[in-house]
């Protein structure tokens, strides 16, 4: 199904090329430079995905993704930057945003990232994970975490689930049931008192919980 996409970037030859790579398969409504005309763009027509960069003139992409996910909380924001140090995907992450992309990624790994957010999981692209996993690692440990109530399996899958694997593809990893790991998700989200696959991952973002033992 084809998704209405706001590209929000204040360098026009990237906005430019980013539209000539989407439009045949999901229409573009708009082009803005900044967060606040991200706002004013959602104010006055329907949007399913904003592709935002962080830093922008006015009003950056974090600030911007923090109204767009308060005011319109169905709307999916899939940030795309240069940056790829962990704090810049922490932070736009915990604003609200739904992915994050490097821009250099190819086109299918966009279409692939759309076809995620709008599902309504996370998606980071593969080439940030030893990025943040070890900027989560560096993080000190709050006390009295519920993850630490976690078994050695479930923090393995919590693991597989944050790096983007289905049910299914984990069942095939670890030689178990889907079933098994269907019953595995529920009971992860329910110790940790996360709604979904989204709030999990940025659960993960606030704690330690994956450092190697």
């Amino acid at each position: 199904m084809p998704l209405r996409l706001l590209l929000a970037d204040d360098h026009q030859l990237f906005a430019d090329g980013l539209r000539s790579l989407l439009e045949s398969e999901h229409p573009v409504v708009g082009w803005v430079r900044n967060g606040r005309e991200v706002v004013r763009a959602l104010e006055e027509q329907p949007v399913d995905v904003v592709l935002m960069d962080i830093e922008m003139p006015v009003m950056d992409g974090l600030e911007a993704a923090r109204q767009v996910k308060k005011r319109w909380p169905q709307v999916k924001v899939l940030a795309v930057s240069m940056r790829g140090d962990y704090d810049s995907v922490r932070k736009m992450l915990l604003a609200g945003a739904d992915g994050y992309l490097l821009k250099s990624v190819g086109k299918s790994e966009l279409m692939k990232a759309l076809e995620v957010v709008q599902q309504g999981q996370i998606y980071v692209c593969p080439e940030l994970a030893p990025v943040l996993f070890h900027g989560v690692a560096r993080r000190p440990m709050p006390a009295n975490l519920p993850g630490e109530s976690l078994t050695r399996r479930e923090k393995e899958i919590t693991a597989l689930i944050v790096d983007g694997f289905k049910d299914r593809e984990i069942a095939d990893k670890l030689n178990l049931a889907p079933d098994t790991i269907k019953t595995h998700r529920r009971n992860i989200l329910a110790k940790l008192g996360c709604r979904n696959t989204a709030s999990l991952v940025k659960y993960v973002l606030e704690t330690r919980l994956l450092e190697k033992e």
